[in-house]
């Protein structure tokens, strides 16, 4: 061997040494390929990257409370649209796959087409609502954007659901006026090759306008103008949209795939929400994408209020239902001894649409928009509070996590009890003003007073009896949103309980031993707000804990609706004081240490001047409209 390689020339040692190189990198080369198997999964990522390219052909309308896919992206979107697994975190990712049922917050940044005006920036979060400004506008200028972007995909068939109630007669028509407008700027795009549109109304009934869905709007404009108002005060939305949804499942199906979208223009949340799931299964099943232009939900309560203006301009505001944004109750309804009393509370924003409506359109892949140029009372910062969503899983999840969480179940349970079958509060504020012309009419108005107060300490210790029993397990709730509203409604509980303890106790007290005035025009004694506590000790410990619970909220929640009630709550002093005042009486009469007679004479000659005030030309009549 050694002689034949002195005897072999260089350049044949060289071929050699580079071919036995070749052929070992070569079976090196095979042999990974023999081993590796293609179906093997061996990791939860391996699982995230499989899925991705069994499911990438799925669309939008699939993924459950998943809004439009022209606002955030699912896995499979990413896969469809050239967006790799890569692209995104690793932990989202691996969450997915995981905990498949917590809600992933993906978001994306979408190029917005040329000549499209929005007034907000679109962010896409699973199950919010988003706002929309600059009113009519606005809001068609947002719905153009989700045509083109449909109709860019494939063909569209768009429904448009009309609420026919008589506060929507404006809306209906400042949308109807921009029809005409967003059709001709889509034609010139060439957006509306294969877009189909058709009408629905509803109210008591449902009545479907185009018994075909045409591609020429025009005589559209003039069938929306039309819409008879509905005067019954009923609105079944979810019916509209359903027999929308099912009466046009298959329009020209032969003509390949569509793409279909609901728009629902209403202000209220509609009265027949027990179809909500049947509803949502058509929509679904049918790939039917649902947006809905509405108002805000007043925070944690069932009625809003929207102005109504007569035809012989006198303005009214009239109660509508607007709310929850919630399924479940998870504000307590109790009175306000603040400023502004519990009107002020009422018209606070949820920066949601109401519960039924906003999870009809988030599992259908839609989005509830926010009319924010309607809105009323106090708005919060709708960044802030997508941190605060609502629960918008099937009802029966949402009953499994109530089961699991005794401080949920409390929660709910309580605030359930803080409703009256006519939905108003059973927890009335009692009087604070009392005539003091002498003691005897004195402690007539206290004893009247307190008669309530015995029956509202009860429904108060039974409230916090059904709540505390849930505060064991309070810190084990990781929702914010639950957490600001349990320790919301502990605090403001507490401080209730407090007041009525130390209002009943003045009461009774100025009873047995009236105070005498000490200024010569003061004729009624004022019960005020004062931060000394008399009730006691043990009282004062609840009032302690109660400011606990309400710094809490402002502190965790801050910008929040938990957190706006908490500082109202904590600017109101929890004991009281007597203070004197004065009010005027009929001419030549004093209001104070009178005697018997003369009192009566002064109560009778009170009675009288109120009717005098009351007298002159009756108001005139008007049928209040049912909305």
């Amino acid at each position: 061997m050694n002689n034949f390689r002195r005897d072999m020339p260089a350049w044949g040692i060289s071929i050699l040494l580079n071919a036995t190189l070749l052929l070992t990198f070569h079976m090196v080369t095979w042999t990974i390929r023999a081993t590796q198997n293609d179906e093997e999964i061996v990791s939860v990522m391996d699982d995230v990257v499989q899925q991705e390219m069994i499911f990438q052909d799925a669309i939008a309308n699939d993924q459950v409370g998943q809004e439009g896919q022209t606002l955030s992206i699912s896995p499979s979107m990413a896969a469809s649209t050239g967006a790799g697994p890569s692209e995104r975190p690793l932990d989202e990712q691996v969450n997915e796959v995981v905990n498949p049922d917590i809600p992933q917050l993906v978001e994306a940044n979408i190029a917005i087409p040329e000549n499209v005006s929005l007034t907000e920036t679109v962010t896409g979060a699973k199950g919010v609502s988003d706002k929309v400004s600059g009113g009519a506008a606005g809001v068609m200028d947002r719905l153009t954007f989700e045509i083109r972007q449909s109709v860019k995909e494939r063909q569209t068939l768009v429904i448009w659901v009309f609420d026919a109630s008589s506060s929507m007669k404006l809306r209906r028509e400042e949308i109807v006026k921009r029809f005409d407008t967003v059709y001709k700027q889509l034609d010139q795009e060439h957006a509306t090759d294969g877009l189909y549109t058709a009408i629905v109304s509803y109210g008591e009934k449902v009545n479907i306008l185009t018994p075909e869905p045409v591609r020429d709007v025009k005589p559209l404009v003039d069938v929306v103008q039309k819409i008879p108002d509905d005067v019954s005060g009923k609105e079944v939305v979810f019916a509209a949209v359903g027999q929308a949804v099912d009466k046009w499942k298959a329009f020209r199906k032969n003509d390949g795939k569509w793409n279909k979208l609901v728009f629902v223009v209403t202000d209220e949340r509609g009265d027949d929400d027990a179809v909500l799931e049947e509803v949502i299964s058509t929509c679904k099943r049918t790939h039917t994408r649902v947006f809905t232009v509405g108002n805000a939900a007043v925070f944690g309560q069932k009625q809003g209020f929207v102005k109504w203006t007569y035809e012989d301009g006198f303005e009214e505001y009239l109660p509508v239902d607007q709310g929850p944004e919630t399924y479940y109750p998870e504000g307590l309804q109790l009175p306000s001894w603040g400023e502004g009393g519990d009107w002020q509370a009422n018209m606070m924003s949820a920066a949601y649409g109401p519960y039924a409506l906003t999870r009809l359109s988030a599992e259908t892949g839609g989005m509830y928009l926010l009319s924010v140029d309607v809105e009323r009372g106090k708005r919060f910062d709708h960044d802030v509070m997508r941190n605060y969503a609502p629960d918008y899983r099937p009802i029966r999840q949402q009953e499994e996590d109530l089961r699991k969480s005794m401080a949920k179940s409390a929660l709910v349970a309580t605030a359930d009890l803080t409703y009256k079958a006519n939905g108003q509060r059973s927890l009335p504020v009692p009087a604070t003003v009392f005539r003091g012309y002498n003691d005897n009419i004195l402690r007539e108005e206290l004893g009247e007073a307190q008669k309530p107060v015995a029956t509202v300490e009860y429904e108060i210790k039974r409230l916090l009896q059904a709540l505390e029993a849930g505060e064991k397990d309070r810190d084990k709730i990781r929702e914010a949103r639950w957490r600001a509203a349990y320790d919301l409604a502990l605090g403001r509980l507490l401080a209730l309980y407090v007041r009525y303890d130390g209002y009943n106790r003045m009461l009774a007290a100025m009873k047995v031993s009236p105070k005498q005035f000490s200024k010569k025009e003061s004729n009624e004694w004022h019960l005020v707000p004062s931060s000394n506590i008399e009730s006691g000790v043990e009282i004062k410990k609840i009032a302690d804990r109660s400011k606990k619970y309400l710094k809490r909220v402002i502190d965790e929640h801050p910008g929040t609706p938990w957190a706006e009630l908490a500082e109202k709550e904590l600017r109101l002093d929890m004991g009281w004081t007597w203070e004197e005042g004065s009010r005027p009486l009929p001419e030549g009469m004093m209001g104070q240490n009178l005697n018997d007679e003369d009192a009566a004479r002064l109560l009778l000659a009170e009675e009288e001047q109120v009717q005098r005030r009351m007298q002159g030309p009756p108001p005139k009549p008007r049928d209040r409209p049912k909305l």
